[in-house]
């Protein structure tokens, strides 16, 4: 693999030096000036083409109001310009042929709006949810219902998106969901990440992408996509920023506040910001767990109330700089700290009957826990231009280190019927450390040409390794006593090395783009605890290819398919036994198998409405189950109502699926985004003496209508529905919600207020069944869907746009895995 990585950097280099291939170009220049003949400085000029208005450059106008759009490819264009306080101006058709390769257009005139800066703001606003070529757009930043809550809170209301009892996401019925943060994938995983979620303001997100079928340049990770959530960073000349705050109330309390902060010129860009946020969150699991011989005969069950708080500190501080030495290079500096802290609460009260179904005892449990993760990033990054072809390299360099710290105190009482005591407490302490380390670099180089054709070539390598040290004690006796059935040892190391190359080509009615992944996956993990190693290495290729042909001017018909792997993340590896209740364990499994999926998507547009079909076929599906303890783990003895939490290998599963995006403008003031989601998943595998072939169709529908009213107000009205669906060996039940917000215009937009209801009826709960041979468990969550927000924004600084770079580091998919 040495050797392969050397050739592929001495490749890169090498076609790095080519000169691009480019038919021959032209050149636009003109001058933006006001009413009075004064030059207009920092007005925004894009270059649309005149066929079908796409966007081809922009430009912003110099000290002079002089704008030049070089290397422009021979053609027709329209030029919009646009500029604070002033009205919008489209020119007329301005030719770029052989024989008038160097035009130049008459001077601009920029007309003073009329109206009020509110005119302009309601012209601008992108609706909450986009759909877009290879991707759904969630607007966050743009949404009224979403201001206050939560990222976890969004991506519940997100459509095609659903989380289950156990806080799995699925993205249109399909699990193994990478999620970013700014391109790269988020430090942690399991519970971890979604109190991340819980805690991460929406104030501080600008948008969330949801990509269903990435090609060969992303990792391969990510059986049903990529979730992308992507914070705010802004764009502008001078020093300007934001600053918010907010508070929420539903059953308990919620606030959070932050500022962002960008000072840019043309030499420098720094940015930075800080946000805390304070949020108890509730989950309130109701189980009836009823369990039988592998015969089917009845033989007891246990009915459980499991009253969980969920306090979380959450310090997000980010800090970085972009420098421009010349017009040519751009390189930097990023890093990313969090500091989450929580303390979780939980009360379960269970009754415990016999095989008539009549209560024998009684226990409850209390446990209280106290978490803190801390974590940093540190990203280097370098873009070179060779030229204004678009033949660019990049490279990324990240270092990462993620702590984690966790205290645990279990107490269980066991009481007779009458309420006497029925045997001496167990009491449970645990104290969990776990260190991880990654360093990962990786490089891009586009090269394109010539009649619009591009290639793109790269490389990727990481290192991961992880120690996580967990100990647990009995203290019934007052003595602290080695509880050795629990305390474990976890070493894992992990090296990917990973090469790409993708072909882009145009043409007048279709363009194409195939690409190729390859990916060599090094394992190495041992359990201190009797010694277990586990070693595993395997090479796989991952294709990709996309075709999309124009049918009209305003219908496109498209076809793409690829090819995904989802590695376990390190949690899920992890085999340490943590105790829920004195009846429920959770843990993790050593020798859990990647999913491969092969994924393919037909997508059909017209006008502005979206349909895509889809199926994919994955093996050795991965699932998280409950199920009966001596059925994991035969070899152990136990209670047959000992029940475990754990991810296991299925057989199979085969998804088919059909979206709908269909946004509808009802009139200038009403504006509404439609999304269906209807799939059927179907299962194969076996557990616990249960064969399993089975799946069901799902309905999932959301509709987000925004009004416009005068005077600087707005507002939203949200709802979605989903059937409920088979997820493995568990069916989901319906469930519903509506929210609605309305949202207030201050200080000619600087400043906003809103308000907003999330769940008003309460009723976007997920509930389901879970069902083997000889166990079958009923469960329903209450979790805090309905809160009032009430939210403040100010911003700061000038309004003169500067377009700025996005960037993908290095550390994708290892960051996402990140215990």
């Amino acid at each position: 693999m040495k050797k392969f990585t050397i050739s592929l950097i001495i490749s890169l280099l090498f076609f790095s030096t080519l000169p691009a291939q480019n038919a021959v170009r032209g050149k636009i220049t003109f001058k933006i000036v006001t009413n009075e003949q004064q030059p207009l400085a920092n007005a925004t000029a894009e270059l649309l083409r005149s066929k079908d208005s796409s966007l081809i450059k922009t430009a912003l106008s110099d000290k002079n109001g002089l704008v030049e759009f070089e290397q422009i490819p021979l053609g027709l264009y329209i030029i919009r310009t646009s500029a604070v306080n002033y009205e919008k101006h489209f020119s007329a058709v301005v030719t770029v042929s052989e024989e008038q390769h160097n035009t130049a257009v008459a001077d601009v005139v920029m007309k003073p709006v009329a109206t009020q800066l509110k005119t302009i703001e309601v012209t601008g606003r992108k609706p909450f949810i986009q759909r877009l070529g290879d991707r759904i757009v969630v607007n966050v930043e743009n949404s009224v219902v979403n201001a206050g809550s939560s990222a976890f809170d969004v991506l519940e209301r997100s459509p095609g998106i659903l989380i289950d009892a156990n806080d799995n996401l699925s993205m249109r019925g399909r699990s193994g969901v990478i999620i970013m943060i700014d391109g790269k994938p988020s430090p942690m995983s399991g519970a971890d990440l979604v109190n991340y979620l819980r805690s991460l303001p929406a104030n501080a997100i600008e948008r969330i992408d949801l990509i269903t079928n990435p090609s060969s340049k992303y990792d391969a990770a990510g059986n049903a996509g990529i979730i992308d959530i992507r914070m705010k960073k802004d764009q502008r000349f001078g020093t300007n920023g934001s600053i918010t705050a907010g508070y929420g109330q539903g059953v308990y309390p919620k606030a959070n506040g932050g500022i962002n902060f960008n000072h840019r010129n043309k030499k420098v860009n720094l940015f930075g910001g800080y946000n805390y946020s304070y949020r108890k969150n509730l989950n309130n699991l109701l189980l009836d767990r009823n369990f039988f011989t592998n015969s089917g005969e009845f033989t007891g069950k246990d009915e459980k109330n499991n009253y969980t708080t969920i306090p979380g500190n959450l310090h997000t501080l980010r800090l970085g700089a972009d420098f421009f030495p010349s017009k040519k290079t751009v390189f930097g500096f990023v890093v990313n700290s969090n500091a989450n802290l929580f303390d979780p609460a939980n009360r379960n009260s269970s009754v415990v009957s016999d095989a008539y179904k009549q209560p024998v005892f009684t226990f409850r449990t209390q446990s209280k826990n106290h978490n803190e993760n801390k974590n940093a990033v540190v990203n280097f990054n370098i873009k070179h231009s060779f030229d204004s072809t678009g033949r660019e390299l990049t490279a990324d360099l990240d270092l990462g280190y993620f702590g984690i710290n966790n205290n645990s105190h279990v107490a269980t009482a066991y009481y007779k019927l009458d309420g006497s005591s029925l045997q001496p407490d167990y009491i449970l302490d645990g104290l969990q450390d776990g260190i991880l380390r990654l360093a990962t670099l990786k490089a891009d180089y586009t090269h394109p040409l010539i009649k619009k054709a591009r290639i793109d070539a790269g490389f990727k390598s990481s290192l991961v390794h992880a120690d996580n040290d967990a100990r647990f004690f009995d203290m019934s006796s007052g003595t602290p006593q080695n509880d050795v059935n629990k305390t474990n040892h976890f070493y894992y190391d992990e090296n990917i090395n990973a090469a790409y190359v993708n072909y882009k080509k145009e043409y007048t009615k279709f363009d194409f783009q195939i690409g190729l992944r390859t990916e060599n996956t090094n394992v190495k993990t041992r359990q201190v605890k009797g010694d277990v190693r586990w070693d595993s290495s395997y090479t796989q290729l991952f294709p990709s290819a996309f075709f999309n042909y124009r049918l009209k001017e305003n219908q496109t018909i498209g076809v793409s398919v690829s090819r995904r792997i989802d590695r376990p993340n390190y949690s899920q590896l992890n085999p340490f036994m943590f105790l829920i209740d004195v009846t429920t364990y959770s843990t993790g499994n050593p020798s859990l198998l990647p999913q491969f999926t092969w994924s393919y998507e037909l997508n059909y547009t017209i006008k502005n409405i979206n349909f895509t079909l889809g199926y994919s076929k994955t093996k050795n599906n991965q699932n998280i189950v409950i199920t009966r303890f001596k059925d994991a783990f035969p070899n152990i003895p136990s209670d047959d109502n000992i029940t475990v939490q754990i991810p296991v290998n299925l057989t199979s599963s085969d998804y088919y699926g059909l979206t709908v995006a269909a946004p509808v403008r009802i009139s200038k003031w009403w504006n509404m985004m439609n999304n269906a989601n209807i799939f059927y998943n179907h299962f194969n595998g076996n557990l616990s003496g249960t064969n399993l072939d089975n799946g069901k169709v799902v309905t999932n529908l959301s509709t987000n209508n925004s009004f416009t009213f005068g005077k600087g107000w707005t507002s939203e009205l949200f709802a979605n529905y989903n059937s409920g669906g088979q997820y493995g060996f568990m069916v989901m039940r319906p469930q519903w919600g509506i929210g609605a917000g309305v949202q207030k215009s201050l200080w000619k937009g600087k400043g906003q207020v809103g308000l907003n209801i999330t769940d008003i009826f309460w009723t976007n709960l997920p509930k389901g069944t879970i069902t083997y041979n000889n166990y079958i468990e009923y469960w329903k969550a209450y979790r805090e869907t309905r809160v009032a927000n009430l939210s403040f924004t100010y911003r700061f600084g000038n309004n003169k746009v500067q377009q700025a770079r996005r960037r993908t580091t290095a550390s994708e998919e290892e960051r996402q895995r990140a215990q």
